[in-house]
C-alpha cells in the first residue's frame, strides 16, 4: 500500500513547525521568568488521529496511520487546588497582618511598653506617688503641695494625650479602611473588564478546545490573588474562561458586571461596610477588611451595640483610659475633707479633679466639674486647685493631718473596683494599668504568632505554586535542547524524503545506472 507522495513532507513540515513553536515558547518563558503573575506556558502536542471519518473509505486504517504531530494549543501549567489554598491562606494572612498592625499602633499610643520614654500612665504614677509620699511627711508644705499639683496635672494631661493618640490611631485605620475599600472596588472593575476582554476570544477558545488568551489569564489570576487578601474569596471558572467571583456570600463579579462596597461611618466611633447596590451590611469571615472592622469597632466585654464587636480593639482601650480617669476622680475627690474655720469637718470633700465641661459659663470659661461624665479626654485638676496650689492642704492649723497619707495609700496600695460597662477589675491603680497593658501584650503576641504562622504557610504554598507554574531556567534550557533535536530530526526527515523522491521520480525505469 503506497501512501500519498507528499504525506511524508507534511509530517516533516508539522514536525518543523511544532519544534519551532516549542523553541518560541521556551524562549518566551525564559524572557518572562520574573514577570509578575506570569504562568509557565507549554506546547501541547498530540499525534494526529487517523480515525476521524476514515471508516467511510476503508476498514483497514493502516494507510491512514502515522500522519505526524498536531499542536491543539499553548497551555498554562496551573494547579487549581493550589490556587484555592493559596487564596484562602492569603485571606488569613491579610486578617492577622492587619490585626497585628492595629494592635501595634494601640501599643504605641498607650505608651506603657517603652521603658526608655516612660510616657504612659505608669510613668506618671511613678513620679506622682513619691511626690505624694514626701508631701504626706510635711502636709503643710506649700512647696510640696506645688509639686503634687504639678504631678497631678501631668497625670491628667497624660490621660488626655493617650486618649488623643488612640483617637488618631482610630482615624488612621479608618482612613486605611476607606482606601482598601476603594482599591478593592477598582480591582473588581478591572476583573470585570478582563472578563469582557477574555469573552471576546470565546470563539477562539471554543475552536481551540479551551485554550485561551494566556496573558489575559495571567492578569486575571494575579488580580484574584490580590483580591483574596481583602476577604473570603470564592472563584468559579466558566466555560469561556471568564470568572464569577463572590465575597461575603455575594456575587461581586459576573461577566462584565461588578459590585461595589461602601465605607460607612456610623457616628458613634464605629464603622461598617455595605453593598452599594442594595445597602445591605457586609459580613466577611476573613481578610484585612474584617480585621479593620473587628478592631476599630472592638469594645470587648463592654460591647453595647450591634455596631460594636467583642474583640478588644481601639474602643476597648479607650474605655480602659476612661475607667481609669473616672475612678481616679472618684477616689481623689473622696479623700481630702473640707474643714470649717474651727478645724471641724463639714462632711464634704474637696474637689481636686473633674472633667472639663463642654458648656461655656458666663465668663467664657469652660469650668471643671465633677457632676458630668468623666473621660480621659476631659479630665483635669479643678479650677480651685489651679487657682491655688495650696488648696490640697486640708486643715487650717498645725493639728495632725493624715489626709495626704490617706490619698497616697489610696493611689498606691488600696484595692479599688474599676467598673466599666461590661467588666469589673479589682486592684490598685498600678495593677489596673498592668492588667489592660498585659491583655494588649498577650493579644499582640497571639496575633503576631498567627500572622507569622500564616505567612510561613503562605510562603510554602507560593513555593509549591511556583514549582508548578513558575519558570525554571534549567527546565527551559533542557526543553530548548529537546526541541532543537526535534527540529534537526524533522529537517533530516525532509532531506531523506527529498532524496527518496528524487530517486523515485528521476531514476525509476532507468537501466544500467
Amino acid at each position: 500500500m503506497l501512501r500519498s507522495t507528499f504525506m511524508g513532507f507534511e509530517i516533516a513540515k508539522r514536525g518543523l513547525s511544532t519544534s519551532q513553536k516549542g523553541l518560541d515558547i521556551s524562549g518566551h518563558n525564559m524572557t518572562n521568568w520574573d514577570s509578575e503573575g506570569y504562568t509557565r506556558q507549554r506546547v501541547d502536542q498530540v499525534a494526529i488521529s487517523p480515525y476521524s471519518g476514515a471508516q467511510r473509505y476503508s476498514y483497514n486504517l493502516v494507510g491512514k496511520m502515522g500522519q505526524g504531530v498536531h499542536v491543539p494549543g499553548i497551555g498554562q501549567i496551573r494547579d487549581s487546588f493550589l490556587d484555592k489554598r493559596f487564596r484562602d491562606e492569603h485571606g488569613e494572612t491579610g486578617y492577622f497582618g492587619t490585626v497585628q498592625t492595629i494592635l501595634s499602633d494601640i501599643e504605641g499610643a498607650i505608651g506603657e511598653f517603652n521603658p526608655l520614654t516612660n510616657a504612659g500612665i505608669r510613668g506618671s504614677l511613678e513620679t506622682l506617688l513619691p511626690a505624694l509620699k514626701n508631701f504626706s511627711e510635711t502636709p503643710y508644705s506649700e512647696t510640696a503641695a506645688n509639686i503634687v499639683q504639678t504631678e497631678f496635672k501631668n497625670l491628667t494631661q497624660t490621660l488626655q494625650q493617650l486618649n488623643s493618640k488612640l483617637k488618631k490611631t482610630a482615624e488612621q485605620h479608618k482612613f486605611d479602611l476607606k482606601i482598601s475599600v476603594s482599591e478593592l472596588g477598582e480591582k473588581f472593575q478591572q476583573l470585570a473588564n478582563l472578563n469582557y476582554a477574555i469573552a471576546q476570544n470565546k470563539g477562539i477558545v471554543r475552536q481551540n478546545a479551551g485554550y485561551g488568551p494566556n496573558e489575559l489569564l495571567d492578569r486575571q489570576n494575579l488580580l484574584l490573588d490580590e483580591i483574596a487578601r481583602y476577604g473570603d474569596l470564592g472563584v468559579q471558572i466558566n466555560d469561556d474562561l471568564t470568572v464569577t467571583v463572590s465575597m461575603g456570600g455575594r456575587t461581586v463579579v459576573e461577566g462584565e458586571n461588578y459590585e461595589r462596597m461602601e465605607y460607612v461611618d456610623n457616628g458613634d466611633g464605629t464603622v461598617g461596610l455595605r453593598w452599594v447596590s442594595s445597602g445591605e451590611s457586609i459580613h466577611l469571615t476573613t481578610g484585612s477588611l474584617k480585621a479593620y472592622t473587628d478592631f476599630i469597632n472592638g469594645r470587648g466585654p463592654n460591647q453595647g451595640s450591634s455596631n460594636e464587636t467583642h474583640y478588644k480593639g481601639i474602643l476597648y482601650y479607650q474605655d480602659q483610659l476612661d475607667t481609669f480617669a473616672r475612678t481616679l476622680v472618684s477616689v481623689v475627690n473622696q479623700t481630702i475633707p473640707e474643714y470649717d474655720a474651727n478645724g471641724n469637718p463639714t462632711g464634704d470633700y474637696k474637689m481636686l479633679l473633674g472633667g472639663i465641661s463642654d458648656t461655656m459659663d458666663a465668663s467664657g470659661h469652660y469650668p471643671v466639674r465633677d457632676d458630668i461624665v468623666i473621660t480621659a479626654a476631659n479630665i483635669s485638676i479643678s479650677d480651685a486647685w489651679v487657682a491655688n496650689h495650696a488648696y490640697v492642704i486640708a486643715r487650717p492649723d498645725n493639728k495632725e493631718n493624715n489626709n495626704i497619707l490617706s490619698l497616697y495609700t489610696a493611689l498606691n496600695s488600696t484595692k479599688i473596683s474599676f467598673n466599666s460597662r461590661g467588666e469589673t477589675y479589682t486592684g490598685t491603680f498600678y495593677e489596673f494599668v498592668d492588667s489592660y497593658a498585659g491583655v494588649l501584650a498577650e493579644d499582640y503576641t497571639f496575633y503576631n504568632g498567627r500572622h507569622e504562622s500564616s505567612s510561613i504557610n503562605l510562603g510554602e504554598l507560593q513555593d509549591r505554586r511556583d514549582s508548578v507554574s513558575g519558570v525554571v531556567m534549567d527546565e527551559e534550557v533542557a526543553s530548548m535542547m529537546l526541541y532543537n533535536k526535534s527540529y534537526q530530526a524533522a529537517s533530516r526527515l525532509m532531506t531523506t524524503l527529498d532524496e527518496a523522491l528524487d530517486i523515485l521520480i528521476n531514476r525509476t525505469g532507468r537501466v544500467g545506472l
